[in-house]
């Protein structure tokens, strides 16, 4: 019987780690041909149609209040949405301007990665002390103890070499993120550490990692083909990254850098915010002036939040507060 349970629970033990590294492999590939960051062109269009949520939550800043638009009625919706444009109206000349849209959706699409990683921190943080220790990170993130995790390092078996690299490469990002030493993360250094993209002193993390990732012979540089990497896509698909990779490859010499990777890794969102005010301004500008005045805001409220409570007090809080993170 002994033999037996111990059979069962070594059967059980693989498959919870096929399952673990089955997680960090997504995760690892999740980031691979595009920015860190989740505001991309994926999440404007929605199999092939122009995605509403992406406009809503792009103004709103919330995916929760995002998806609370059809519990208000449109009135009441239109009269928030009204107090909302005024504090996109930076110059107070009663217009919003295309720079002044970029700006708020830059803010907003920064608004939304916090509260994704504050929801994140709330359920790794199973003592409700605020901080997160990286004990805390590696059982509720990873699914083992630290004396686990280092009987597995002692092993040196080949199957879990690739999972035992991305639990190391947390385990920098977490250093890093930890402003004030203290080996636990508060919940500002958590935002840092969820959405490293958005914060410079993350930057160098992301950016060896990346490298680390994709660069098979070790040589501290990407190749085409590492670039590209092993996966399978239509032609279509590797033309763009070849291009891609030209473009990238500012010295010419064939292979990227740690600081040819940086538009590749750490792409600033005001691109895609570029594009999401040119779309709201052409779909509201009814006068064509290449500017929205609060009237032509409101009576396209259905493209701005839909019929959505405007998230106006998290706004102003974000607003004096956006340097304190």
């Amino acid at each position: 019987m002994g033999i037996f349970i111990r059979i069962v629970m070594t059967v059980v033990s693989v498959v919870l780690l096929l399952a673990v590294m089955t997680v960090a492999k997504a995760t690892r590939e999740s980031v691979e041909h595009g920015a860190a960051s989740k505001h991309g062109k994926q999440e404007h269009t929605l199999e092939g149609h122009h995605n509403v949520h992406f406009d809503h939550e792009a103004i709103l800043g919330s995916y929760k209040l995002e998806q609370e638009f059809d519990e208000l009625p449109a009135e009441e919706a239109k009269r928030r949405l009204g107090l909302l444009v005024m504090k996109m109206d930076k110059n107070g000349d009663h217009f919003v301007s295309r720079e002044e849209l970029i700006e708020w959706i830059v803010m907003s699409f920064r608004l939304l990665d916090e509260e994704e990683a504050l929801e994140d921190f709330e359920e790794k943080d199973t003592d409700d002390d605020d901080k997160l220790t990286w004990t805390e990170f590696l059982q509720n993130h990873f699914g083992y103890s630290e004396q686990e995790y280092e009987t597995m390092k002692t092993e040196n078996k080949d199957d879990v070499t690739t999972f035992l690299e991305e639990v190391e490469d947390e385990r920098k990002k977490f250093v890093a993120a930890d402003t004030n030493k203290d080996d636990a993360l508060d919940k500002s250094e958590y935002v840092a550490f969820y959405s490293p993209f958005n914060y410079e002193h993350m930057h160098h993390i992301e950016l060896e990692r990346t490298m680390h990732t994709h660069d098979k012979d070790k040589d501290g540089a990407l190749s085409l083909d590492e670039f590209i990497g092993n996966s399978q896509h239509d032609k279509e698909w590797e033309i763009v990254e070849r291009e891609r990779f030209e473009e990238f490859d500012v010295d010419k010499d064939r292979l990227l850098n740690l600081q040819e990777l940086r538009p590749w890794v750490l792409a600033d969102t005001r691109e895609e915010a570029e594009e999401e005010a040119e779309h709201l301004i052409q779909e509201a500008d009814a006068d064509k002036d290449g500017k929205l005045s609060e009237e032509e805001i409101v009576d396209a409220h259905e493209e701005f939040v839909g019929s959505q409570v405007t998230d106006y007090g998290r706004h102003l809080h974000f607003v004096k507060h956006r340097d304190e993170l």
